[in-house]
């Protein structure tokens, strides 16, 4: 095969491949139903809220020996804390066990089970996102979500603990020139340091299982950025519901009822932007085999539904495959791609200019957003065509490994494929001996 000169600029990341990460995002979200997903786990926060707070209250007074006054003003920043749990009079009852009895640890028992809820609901979405179903016994599966709610729970408890800790260095007597100088500057840094800990606990929370729960293991640094995007989303959103929902109003309708409404719809909408950032990192993660599979799947140039026609519009140009790397090709009008005769294992997208297949008796043309030679890849044969660049073109070379994984994960790509090479046969060489259909 004769290969004309390779492109020199390195592979970069464009709008249109945002673009593209975006829209597979948002058909992923819709196809797996996260919609309905995001309300089970709403409900099982809601039904598992208590119970955490309390073991993460426990952890910070028994074993943390923190100061209940200073998680007051933490733990009432947090939604629905102020609702349904009195921080101060469960913190005065805890610090008044003195001995550990049966029936304490009976409670204790109730509440991991009560907590449970949440975490699974977590671990089902992760499972509906990432298609990585357990294979393991549904009590090893149990145990699984035990240990990763006591994970998190610990880890939830030790960061409150760090803060609280940093709140308090701040009133020490080295910053006292710093509180002549600026009265309210600290106090403001430490109402700060509160406001913002919520945030931080689901950045530490969506890291660990975005990292941990997906089960394909993605880069930290894409579960972080992730679990970033996620806190920024949530703090937009009550700052857009701060902003835009009069509470006051609808207290003349439901009374207090309102606030419990409100809140619930926050944390609705809160699960929404965590499922659809978990997504996401599905899309980074596989972001090639799955944008080769829109390619091989692109909508033919006279389909002319809205849907269709954005995604060939969006799709037909593989920035994120076109690079400095071997795989990109760029030849000149008359090169040959490969020739009759030939043994190939690569089959190619024509991402720009036009190919001409020359075979005994027939011509015919693949023009830009076309697969072609994956005949003699899929058949293990020798090539039946000469394939020679009709026009100036760029061309991604997909190897033989790549592209029978790609058959091997998406179904509607291999059927795709089959009834291409059933087609050719049909029409060029009709029904044999040789080529029985």
């Amino acid at each position: 095969m004769k290969h004309g000169s390779r492109r020199n600029k390195k592979q970069h990341i464009s709008s249109v491949t945002f673009l593209q990460a975006v829209f597979l995002t948002i058909s992923f979200f819709v196809s797996n139903d996260l919609i309905s997903y995001a309300a089970a786990c709403a409900f099982g926060f809601l039904f598992s809220f208590i119970p955490v707070v309390m073991m993460i209250l426990v952890i910070l007074i028994r074993f943390l020996h923190t100061n209940p006054a200073m998680l007051i003003e933490v733990l009432d920043i947090a939604p629905l804390t102020e609702l349904f749990l009195n921080i101060d009079t469960v913190s005065q009852s805890i610090m008044q066990i003195k001995t550990v009895t049966n029936f304490e640890i009976i409670i204790a028992a109730v509440t991991i089970w009560l907590a449970r809820r949440f975490f699974s609901s977590i671990m089902v979405s992760m499972r509906k996102i990432f298609n990585k179903p357990f294979r393991m016994q549904k009590r090893r599966t149990q145990v699984l979500i035990f240990v990763a709610e006591g994970v998190l729970t610990i880890i939830v408890a030790i960061l409150i603990f760090a803060v609280n800790i940093f709140r308090q260095l701040l009133w020490l007597p080295l910053f006292e020139d710093i509180v002549t100088i600026h009265p309210g500057l600290l106090s403001s840094f430490a109402d700060f340091i509160a406001r913002l800990t919520p945030f931080l606990l689901i950045f530490c929370a969506a890291t660990a299982v975005y990292k941990f729960a997906s089960r394909t293991r993605p880069p930290t640094l894409y579960c972080m950025g992730m679990a970033g995007a996620c806190s920024v989303g949530f703090w937009g959103l009550r700052r857009f519901m701060k902003l835009f929902i009069n509470v006051n109003r609808y207290n003349l309708i439901y009374g207090v009822l309102s606030n419990v409404i409100v809140t619930l719809l926050g944390v609705y909408f809160f699960f929404m932007i965590f499922l659809f950032c978990a997504q996401f990192l599905f899309v980074l993660q596989f972001f090639g085999p799955l944008l080769l599979s829109e390619l091989y799947l692109l909508p033919e140039r006279d389909d002319t539904h809205i849907k269709q026609t954005v995604r060939r519009l969006l799709f037909i140009r593989p920035d994120s495959l076109l690079g400095d790397t071997p795989d990109t090709i760029t030849l000149k009008k008359g090169e040959y791609v490969y020739r009759r005769g030939d043994f190939g294992t690569d089959t190619y997208y024509l991402a720009g200019g036009t190919i001409q297949l020359l075979r005994t008796n027939n011509v015919s043309f693949i023009e830009r957003g076309k697969f072609f030679g994956e005949g003699a890849c899929m058949l293990e044969e020798t090539r039946s065509e000469d394939a020679i660049a009709y026009t100036d073109v760029k061309l991604v070379r997909i190897p033989e490994e790549r592209f029978f994984s790609l058959l091997e994960r998406n179904p509607e790509v291999a059927q795709r494929a089959l009834s291409q090479i059933s087609g050719y046969f049909s029409k060029f060489y009709g029904r044999n001996e040789n080529y029985p259909l």
